[in-house]
């Protein structure tokens, strides 16, 4: 019986590994089935999820206010939660010593995966309207109970943790152990909704800026190294020392950006009347928040895409098939960036490469803001609905990136001449 559970496990979890955060589950795959069978979720080896044909078009469904459908699909996934902390407790203390019984309760540990599965399964469905942060966190959280609860059953399918009362084999305890952080984990730090998802996603990238920043100021404080004596490992030369300070000041600049839009997200958000479902303005209000979550995200990776490449000693070689590929996909920006902020080529080094690309997700989110047509809920301007922390960031922010942009292109012309 612990190796027919073990299968369906198996299944469930190659499934849940499967579903892409980036997409909902769109009509014609195939899921609608197991979206209402709670017994199907263990047998979806064959399903696949299909991504929208327009992705970028994808739009969250709310703010802060939980649909019922939302409400219930977290409901199912804290009743799977509850279901598998309390049956797992009874079958490591009985499958120890009667490996039949035991069985029977992995049974009854199926029905809660089950119910992890379809509460997952919900929320990726459109008529939830999770955003990606959402999708994200929960199939990260489903994934690590059903991960969990495969490790405690194959423990007793595979013999490891059984044996006779007080012989001092408590493996089976240490995985039931895991199983309980799994399921507390997704019942209390589970963001609830898609505020506090996005929210969540958008501080992380601001602490994880906050924390490359402070690394990489530390070493600049050591000052140039000596080429003769120095460490090239934990110091800059001196042409590397202004890139680097130029690629520092881009991490300032983004981590001040992403805090505008965590700020913007809340001022659109309060505009917004969710009691009106469906109202179009409504509609264009969350596809607002949604693109501009959607760049943060380039910005929040971002800084960690070129922050890996920032230590000693720096790579200086050029990456041709990289810059060929930019160059076709910047010429695309024009248009957006219409010419109010120049952002200059930095070369085809891998850094200077990356570091434009986020000059120019720098300049697409503040554009995107100062320059949105879109009204509120009473219909005005959407920039009436900015508060006064907004405008003067965004008034800044204009203002720094012109200046990141000149120091970047001193900063590369002296580093690779």
């Amino acid at each position: 019986m612990n190796a027919e559970v073990l299968e369906s496990l198996t299944r469930l979890a190659d499934t849940l590994s499967k579903l892409d955060e980036r997409h909902c589950i769109i009509d014609g795959d195939g899921t609608e089935d197991v979206i209402t069978k709670a017994t199907a979720a263990m047998s979806l080896s064959s399903q696949q999820s299909t991504s929208s044909p327009n992705e970028d078009k994808q739009t969250i469904g709310y703010w802060r206010s939980l649909p019922t459908e939302v409400t219930a699909a977290y409901q199912i996934l804290a009743d799977g939660a509850e279901y598998i902390h309390a049956t797992s407790t009874k079958y490591a203390l009985v499958g120890k010593v009667d490996s039949h019984e035991g069985g029977n309760l992995a049974f009854e540990l199926q029905k809660g995966a089950q119910l992890i599965g379809t509460g997952t399964l919900l929320l990726f469905s459109p008529e939830c309207g999770s955003s990606r942060s959402l999708r994200h966190y929960v199939k990260q959280s489903s994934r690590a109970v059903i991960s969990s609860l495969l490790s405690l059953v194959r423990a007793y399918e595979d013999g490891s943790a059984q044996g006779t009362p007080n012989d001092g084999n408590n493996l089976g305890a240490q995985k039931t152990g895991a199983v309980w952080s799994a399921c507390d984990s997704l019942k209390l730090k589970l963001p609830k909704g898609n505020r506090a998802a996005m929210r969540r996603e958008l501080m992380i990238w601001v602490r994880d800026c906050k924390e490359s920043i402070e690394e990489f100021e530390e070493m600049m404080a050591l000052g140039p190294r000596d080429d003769g004596e120095g460490d090239e490992e934990e110091q800059y030369s001196e042409s590397e020392m202004k890139i680097a300070r130029a690629a520092v000041n881009i991490m300032k600049c983004s981590k001040n950006i992403l805090g505008l839009v965590l700020n913007l997200c809340e001022c659109v958000g309060e505009s917004l009347n969710e009691s009106q479902i469906g109202d179009e303005r409504n509609k264009e209000l969350l596809q607002l928040i949604t693109n501009m979550h959607e760049v943060a995200r380039r910005i929040g990776e971002g800084v960690t895409n070129f922050g890996v490449m920032l230590y000693p000693p720096l790579d200086s070689s050029t990456n041709e098939v990289d810059f060929e590929r930019w160059q076709s996909i910047k010429a695309s920006k024009t248009s957006l960036l219409d010419g109010e902020v120049n952002i200059p080529s930095l070369g085809s080094t891998s850094l200077g490469l990356q570091l434009e690309r986020q000059l120019h997700a720098l300049a697409d989110c503040v554009l995107s803001i100062k320059k949105s047509e879109l009204t509120t809920a009473t219909g005005e301007p959407i920039q009436t609905c900015y508060s006064e922390e907004v405008k003067d960031a965004l008034k800044k922010l204009l203002q720094a990136i012109p200046l990141r942009c000149e120091d970047s292109v001193v900063a590369v012309t002296s580093w690779c001449c």
